[in-house]
């Protein structure tokens, strides 16, 4: 009795431990994030999004990540809006301490409302954060608007402008 007591506890000691070989080994994760966000038509010239802004179906933009130290890309991934002006796209890997990653515009449909803005207030490279170690629960990721600027603005902007109680930087620094 006492030898298969013995042979048990054996085989479980080594049932054990073939368990734990099992469970210690590394599964790879695969990091996914949704990344969505809306494309406009600045029509007023405003440099944010207003209540005559246009969304833009048809929209080219980039999601790109850069080395912090070197400013390489280490990640792309190109897409274009629906026809209610989003996109919807499919990022991977875990881009964490050294990277930064952002969206840009790269192509608009509108010949006249294709102006990149480019001024320290709106950049033309919309960060978004694309690692697990941040805190947010899902990999959905919301991107702020991107805007493009169309080359005159429209008629009615100034009456939006006096809604907002908004003076344009143009018209103060003409």
């Amino acid at each position: 009795m006492a030898k298969v007591q013995s042979a048990l506890l054996i085989a479980a000691v080594i049932f054990l431990v073939s368990l734990l070989g099992v469970s210690g080994a590394k599964e790879e994760k695969v990091f996914r994030y949704k990344v969505t966000g809306t494309v406009y038509c600045d029509v007023c010239r405003a440099k944010f999004v207003t209540r005559v802004a246009e969304r833009m179906p048809g929209a080219k933009v980039k999601l790109e990540c850069h080395n912090t130290t070197d400013g390489k890309t280490t990640y792309s991934l190109e897409g274009e809006t629906d026809a209610n002006g989003v996109y919807h796209l499919e990022a991977e890997g875990d881009h964490d301490e050294d990277e930064i990653c952002g969206i840009k515009p790269l192509k608009s449909p509108k010949e006249d409302c294709s102006e990149v803005i480019k001024d320290m207030w709106a950049k033309e490279f919309t960060r978004v954060s694309l690692t697990a170690n941040n805190g947010m629960v899902t990999g959905i990721r919301q991107v702020n608007p991107i805007l493009f600027l169309k080359s005159k603005p429209i008629a009615v902007c100034s009456e939006v402008f006096k809604e907002l109680h908004y003076i344009p930087g143009e018209y103060l620094h003409p």
